[in-house]
C-alpha cells in the first residue's frame, strides 16, 4: 500500500472525520439501552426476544471487523471506510422506518457489519498517515470518544424517546451522509497492487463461531446459571463453538490470505494485547452492574444510580487523550502497568466499601483511568507498532473482535455470579473477580517492550 505524507491540517481534518464516525457507531451502542423497552412495547416482544436487537449487532460487529479491516488493507482505507458508513446508514434507515421486528433485526445486522470496520480502518489510517511521534496522541483522541459516547448514548436516547424511538436511529442518516461527503473530499486515495484472494471458508467458520457463542450465551438464565449452562438450549452451542476454534485455526493457517491474521499471534506483544483485551471484556462487564450495586448499597433510585457511572466514564473520556499524548514519550508498558494497578485498586475499593460515597467517586475515577489504559490508545498502539503496513487494519480488528467476545463471556459470567448470591454479596464477588483479572492483566504488562524497543519495532515496520 502506497503511503502519502500529509500536512498537519489534512491530518487533523482526517482525525475529526474518524472521530465523528467512531462516535456515531459507539453512540448507537449506548442508545439501544433506553430504546429497548419502547421497541418491546411497539412490537409486543419479550425481553428475551428484544435482547436479539443487541446480540445481532454484536455478532455481525465481530464478523465485520476482520472482514472490513482485511479489505481495507488491500482495497484502501478510503473505499472501505465509506462502505462501512454506507452500510451503517442503510441499517439505520431500515430500523428507523421499520414496520416489523424482522426489519429491525436486519437493520441491526447491517449496522453491526458496517460499524465493525469503522474503528479498525480509522486506527490503521493513523498508522499510515501520522508520524511516529503523533500516533499515540491521535489514538488517544479517537479512544476518548468511547467514554463520551457511553455517557451520551443513554442521554441522547432518553431525550429522543418522547418523540418516538425511531428518531434514535433516524439521526444516524444525516450524520452518515455528512461523513460520506467529508470522506470523499478529505481522505486520500491509496494504491495496492496486491490482489486479495477472499478467504470464504475462514469467513464462514468465523461467522459460525460468532453465532454459536452469542446464541449460547444469550440463552443462559442468570437466575439459574449452572443448570441453564448445562441445558440443551446452551451447552450444545457452546460446545460447537469450542470445537470450531481449532478448525478455524487450521483453516486460517492454510489460507493464502486469512481473514483473521492469526499468524500475528506468534508475536509476543500481540499475544499480550489479546490477553489484555479479553481481560477488559470481563472487567467492563462487572462495571455495567455498578448502578445495581449502588441501588442496594446506597438506597438510590435507578436514575441517580446510573449517574454514579459518571466518574468512571468521565475519567475515561478525560484520560484517553491525555494518556495518548503521554504515550508518545513513554510507550505502552509504563502506562498500562500504572493503569492496571489503578484499576485493581479501584475495583477492590468499590467492592469492599460500596456504601462510602466519597470513596466510590475516587474509586470510580481510578477504574475509568484504568479501563482506558487496558483497551484504549496504549493497547492499540502496541498492535499498530507490531503490525506491518499491509496488516494494520487486520491487527486493529483482532482487538475489536476479542473485546466483543470478552464482553459477551464476561456478561454471562458476571451475571451468573450476581444471580447466584442473594443481595449485595454477588456484586461484591463479581468486583473482586474483576480486580483479580485486572491484577493478572498487570502481570502481563510487565512483559511488554520498553519505549525504545517499541520505537525500533515501529521504525522497522515502516
Amino acid at each position: 500500500m502506497t503511503e502519502k505524507t500529509l500536512d498537519t491540517r489534512t491530518r487533523n481534518l482526517i482525525l475529526i472525520l474518524f472521530l465523528i464516525g467512531v462516535f456515531m457507531g459507539s453512540l448507537d451502542t449506548g442508545i439501544i439501552g433506553p430504546v429497548l423497552p419502547s421497541i418491546e412495547q411497539s412490537f409486543n416482544l419479550t425481553s428475551r426476544e428484544s435482547s436479539w436487537i443487541f446480540t445481532l449487532f454484536v455478532i455481525f460487529f465481530m464478523i465485520g471487523s476482520p472482514v472490513m479491516a482485511k479489505f481495507s488493507d488491500f482495497y484502501g482505507r478510503k473505499k472501505i471506510f465509506i462502505l462501512d458508513v454506507v452500510l451503517f446508514g442503510i441499517g439505520s434507515c431500515l430500523i428507523a422506518f421499520s414496520a416489523n421486528i424482522e426489519s429491525i433485526f436486519l437493520g441491526r445486522i447491517i449496522q453491526g457489519f458496517g460499524c465493525g470496520g469503522i474503528f479498525p480502518v480509522g486506527g490503521a489510517f493513523i498508522g499510515d498517515a501520522f508520524p511516529l511521534e503523533e500516533r499515540g496522541k491521535a489514538l488517544g483522541i479517537l479512544g476518548s470518544v468511547f467514554g463520551i459516547s457511553a455517557i451520551g448514548g443513554p442521554l441522547v436516547g432518553a431525550a429522543l424517546i418522547p418523540y418516538g424511538w425511531n428518531w434514535c436511529f433516524t439521526i444516524n442518516i444525516p450524520i452518515s451522509i455528512f461523513i460520506i461527503i467529508f470522506a470523499l473530499y478529505i481522505l486520500p486515495d491509496t494504491e495496492n497492487k496486491r490482489k486479495l484472494k477472499i478467504d470464504y471458508p475462514g469467513i464462514l467458520i468465523l461467522s459460525l463461531l460468532s453465532i454459536f457463542l452469542a446464541y449460547g450465551l444469550n440463552q443462559i438464565d442468570s437466575s439459574n446459571f449452572i443448570s441453564s449452562l448445562l441445558s440443551p438450549k446452551v451447552l450444545p452451542f457452546l460446545l460447537i463453538f469450542i470445537i470450531l476454534i481449532p478448525i478455524f485455526f487450521r483453516v486460517e493457517k492454510r489460507a493464502e490470505e486469512s481473514i483473521v491474521a492469526i499468524h500475528m499471534l506468534k508475536n509476543k506483544e500481540i499475544r499480550i494485547a489479546c490477553i489484555e483485551t479479553l481481560a477488559y471484556g470481563i472487567i467492563y462487564s462487572s462495571a455495567i452492574f455498578i448502578p445495581s450495586l449502588v441501588i442496594l448499597s446506597m438506597g438510590l433510585n435507578d436514575q441517580l444510580a446510573s449517574l454514579m457511572l459518571i466518574p468512571i466514564l468521565g475519567a475515561n473520556a478525560v484520560a484517553a487523550p491525555i494518556l495518548g499524548k503521554i504515550l508518545d514519550s513513554t510507550g505502552s508498558r509504563k502506562i498500562m502497568m500504572v493503569g492496571t494497578i489503578l484499576l485493581t485498586i479501584g475495583l477492590i475499593a468499590i467492592a469492599v466499601y460500596p456504601n462510602n460515597f466519597l470513596l466510590f467517586i475516587i474509586a470510580g475515577c481510578l477504574v475509568g483511568v484504568g479501563l482506558v489504559t487496558i483497551i484504549g490508545a496504549p493497547l492499540r498502539y502496541i498492535v499498530l507498532s507490531e503490525a506491518k503496513p499491509t496488516e494494520r487494519g487486520a491487527g486493529q480488528a483482532i482487538v475489536n473482535m476479542l473485546s466483543s467476545a470478552g464482553q459477551l463471556i464476561g456478561g454471562a459470567l458476571i451475571g451468573g455470579i450476581i444471580a447466584s448470591f442473594a443481595g449485595i454479596m454477588g456484586y461484591k464477588i463479581s468486583l473482586i473477580l474483576a480486580s483479580a483479572v485486572a491484577f493478572i492483566a498487570f502481570l502481563f504488562t510487565l512483559k511488554l517492550k520498553s519505549r525504545d524497543e517499541q520505537i525500533e519495532t515501529m521504525k522497522s515496520n515502516q
